[in-house]
C-alpha cells in the first residue's frame, strides 16, 4: 500500500517537459472523448515514432495524471508517438459524452483506436491499459470479434500495467481495514465524477450513501447498467476468462504485492497462453513500482524501462512469447 501511495506522489518530480499536442476522438453513439499527444517530433509527422502508443488511465484517473504523463513521456523520448486518452467526460472531455465510464467500456478504445487509425493509416499501433484500464484492453484482446479489429488496424501489441482482471477480488480487497483512507478518498473522486453526469438523482444519492468499493458498485453501477447486482458486473466485466484467447502478443506488468488486485498474479500463472508473457516483480504494489537506485542515489520508476522494452519487441514484430512468468 506504501508502494502504491509512495510511486502516485513520486510521478510528478519524475515528468520530462515536452510539449503536448490536444486531440479528439468521436465514438459511434456520437460521444467525444479527448487526450494528449507526446511526442519528440513536433510536427506530429508519425515519420520518425518507431510506433503509436494509446495510453489509457485507471479508474480515478485521468490523461493528466502525473503517472500517465510521466510514463507517456518516457515513451515519447525512446522515439514512440503517445496518444493519452482519457475516458467518457474525463478531463478537457467533461460534457462531450453520453453515459459514463466502466469495466464494459473495452470497446470504446477499440474505437478510438480505429478513429486514430485512420489518421494514420500506416502506423503500427500498440495498446496500454492502467488498473481497469489493463483489464479492458485485455478484454478486447480476448474477444475474438473485437481482436480481429484491432489487428486489422494494425494494432501488433497489447500491454496491461497491474491489470484487475477479477473484478470481484479487487472490490472485496478494498474492504480490508488499511485500505480506510485510500478507500475514502476513491470514492470522493468517483463521487465528484458521478455528480456531474446526466444520471438519475436517485441513483447519485445511492452513490453517496457507499462506504466501500462494493457498495458503490452493488447501490450504483449495477442498478445503472441494468444487472441485478455488482457480482453481475464482476463476471461480465472481468478479463479473466479470455486470457487463453489473447492471439495478439500481450505483455502483463504486475507486483505480487498488489493490494488492490491480489488475484491477479495466481490467474495469470495459470493461463496458458504462448501469445502472453507476464513481468512479475516481488515489491512495486498497484501502478507503484518505484525502486532506489544506490548508483545514481535516486528513486526510480522501473516500470518505465519494461514497458519501453516491450514496446520495442511488438514494434518490432517480434513471434509471440512463451509464458513465462519472471522475478
Amino acid at each position: 500500500s506504501l508502494s502504491t501511495m509512495f510511486g502516485a506522489r513520486l510521478s510528478a518530480k519524475h515528468v520530462l517537459p515536452m510539449e503536448s499536442t490536444p486531440f479528439k476522438v468521436t465514438l459511434s453513439d456520437g460521444s467525444i472523448l479527448t487526450g494528449e499527444i507526446d511526442c519528440l517530433d513536433k510536427s506530429n509527422s508519425n515519420s520518425k515514432a518507431k510506433a503509436n502508443i494509446l495510453l489509457v488511465h485507471g479508474l480515478g484517473s485521468s490523461c493528466h495524471d502525473p503517472s500517465i504523463v510521466r510514463q507517456a513521456r518516457f515513451l515519447a523520448q525512446k522515439n514512440f508517438k503517445v496518444f493519452r486518452l482519457n475516458h467518457r467526460n474525463i478531463g478537457s472531455g467533461k460534457g462531450k459524452a453520453s453515459g459514463f465510464y466502466h469495466g464494459f467500456r473495452g470497446p470504446d478504445i477499440k474505437e478510438a483506436l480505429a478513429d486514430l487509425h485512420k489518421r494514420e493509416p500506416n502506423a503500427r499501433w500498440i495498446l496500454v491499459g492502467h488498473s481497469m484500464s489493463g483489464n479492458m484492453v485485455l478484454k478486447i484482446a480476448g474477444v475474438s470479434e473485437h481482436a480481429a479489429e484491432l489487428k486489422s488496424m494494425g494494432c501488433v501489441g497489447v500491454s496491461a500495467i497491474s491489470p484487475v482482471v477479477d473484478l470481484g477480488s479487487s472490490s472485496r480487497a478494498m474492504h480490508k481495514p488499511m485500505f480506510g483512507l485510500f478507500n475514502t478518498l476513491f470514492l470522493k473522486k468517483i463521487n465528484a465524477y458521478i455528480r456531474r453526469l446526466d444520471v438519475d438523482e436517485s441513483l447519485k444519492a445511492a452513490a453517496r450513501q457507499a462506504k466501500k468499493l462494493f457498495e458503490f458498485d452493488e447501490m450504483f453501477l449495477a442498478p445503472a447498467l441494468g444487472l441485478p447486482d455488482a457480482q453481475a458486473y464482476y463476471d461480465i466485466a472481468s478479463s479473466k476468462d479470455v486470457l487463453n484467447e489473447i492471439e495478439i502478443h500481450t505483455e502483463v506488468f504486475l507486483a505480487k504485492d498488489d493490494p488492490i488486485a491480489p488475484g491477479t498474479y495466481k490467474i495469470l500463472q495459470q493461463t496458458k497462453n504462448p501469445n502472453l508473457r507476464v513481468h512479475a516483480s516481488r515489491f512495486g504494489g498497484h501502478l507503484g513500482f518505484v525502486r532506489y537506485d544506490l548508483r545514481t542515489r535516486r528513486f526510480n520508476f522501473f516500470i518505465d524501462e519494461l514497458l519501453g522494452q516491450a514496446c520495442e519487441r511488438m514494434s518490432s514484430c517480434v513471434p509471440s512469447l512463451s509464458h513465462a512468468p519472471s522475478n
